[in-house]
């Protein structure tokens, strides 16, 4: 009896450490759609996992140093670039869809005629765009041959926007509502600017366990449509929020996207179709 006692004990301990949850290391205060897409991509797995809070990072470039660290993070999200994907390895799904590449404007609310009948990026380079230094789009704008004037606070550039030193700051789909609440900014009512973004996840180099099931999890959820519900659940009210399908649509390239990004495969993006036909 004491022996039957003992071994169902023993048995007892081996299932509860074999389903003891893997503990995967997030940064605190995460969009809650991130947080939820990771969940639903690792549900997929015959292992647990349970996700960890980490704070005190600060920066996305300490972040990526960080991934696979004892003290650092397991999953990193960012716009990828072909030095992040040099630094971890990437899971190249865009996880929004590139809805962070669509831009609108924020401009003084008097200047709307200015931009009401705009319709070509060659039209937009008589303006000046106010852009933050260290923003992936300050890099792009100028590639597209567009002015540029830089700024280091939101707030600075409010003022330097009511001063005219420059016509429009581009502010991400994504932001722009909280930007516009806090601050009361002005948005532009006709134009959505556009360039070829992703969004990925990245786990460190070495953690190939990690990257397979986050991989192999977003393709389950994209085949059985849980990716798609997921992201209507968290999107589609600003999408018609921000009346995107109504707006004129002006492209840019963005030539420091990696030729790796899935761009052919249409189901990946949200694509507001463009009236108007690049030249």
């Amino acid at each position: 009896m004491r022996y039957l006692s003992f071994l169902l004990v023993v048995i007892f301990c081996h299932t509860a450490v074999a389903k003891e949850a893997k503990v995967v290391r997030v940064t605190q205060g995460a969009h809650p759609y991130v947080v939820d897409l990771i969940k639903l991509a690792l549900s997929y797995q015959k292992e647990t996992y349970k996700l960890r809070y980490v704070d005190n990072i600060p920066t996305q470039s300490r972040a990526i140093r960080l991934l696979g660290k004892e003290n650092g993070i397991d999953i990193f999200w960012s716009v990828t670039s072909s030095r992040r994907e040099n630094m971890a390895r990437a899971v190249r799904f865009p996880i929004v869809k590139g809805l962070l590449g669509y831009r609108i404007l924020v401009i003084n609310e008097h200047s709307q005629a200015k931009f009401s009948h705009l319709n070509h990026i060659s039209q937009l380079q008589k303006f000046h765009f106010g852009l933050r230094y260290d923003w992936p789009d300050h890099s792009i704008f100028i590639d597209n041959q567009l002015s540029v004037n830089e700024f280091k606070t939101f707030t600075g550039a409010l003022n330097m926007l009511k001063s005219n030193r420059f016509d429009a700051i581009p502010i991400s789909i994504l932001e722009l509502p909280e930007l516009a609440s806090r601050y009361q900014t002005y948005a532009e009512q006709k134009l959505l600017l556009y360039y070829p973004s992703a969004v990925y996840l990245f786990v460190e180099k070495s953690d190939q366990a990690l990257h397979n099931a986050l991989s192999e999890g977003i393709n389950q959820a994209l085949k059985d449509g849980q990716f798609e519900k997921l992201f209507e659940q968290y999107f589609s009210g600003l999408i018609n929020e921000l009346a995107l399908e109504k707006r004129t649509l002006i492209e840019l390239t963005n030539r420091r996207l990696p030729p790796s990004a899935p761009l052919e495969n249409q189901y990946l993006w949200y694509k507001k179709e463009s009236k108007n036909e690049k030249n």
